[in-house]
């Protein structure tokens, strides 16, 4: 069991097969995961001092976790990488 398995495992009941997972270096706790990406998202864009909140969204796959999204700290919410792939 990896790392991000383990700090995940007390939750996985709860989550939908499609489940992800954010590292927020300044939320305690750092790691959480989620149900869906749009909640994800938000967990890592969330917008304050007017930048977003900053960190990595992960997704569950068959071989463990992969990373899909690293946002730095005060990035414009406007260029999060979610947002310019459109």
């Amino acid at each position: 069991m990896t790392s991000m398995e383990a700090q995940c495992a007390p939750h996985m009941a709860k989550l939908k097969a499609e489940a992800f997972a954010t590292v927020v270096p300044d939320r305690k706790p750092p790691v959480k995961c989620h149900a869906g990406i749009g909640l994800a998202k938000l967990a890592v864009g969330y917008e304050q001092y007017g930048g977003a909140r900053g960190g990595e969204i992960y997704e569950r796959t068959a071989d463990g976790w992969s990373l899909l999204y690293r946002v730095e700290a005060g990035t414009p919410t406007s260029q999060l990488p979610w947002k310019e792939s459109k």
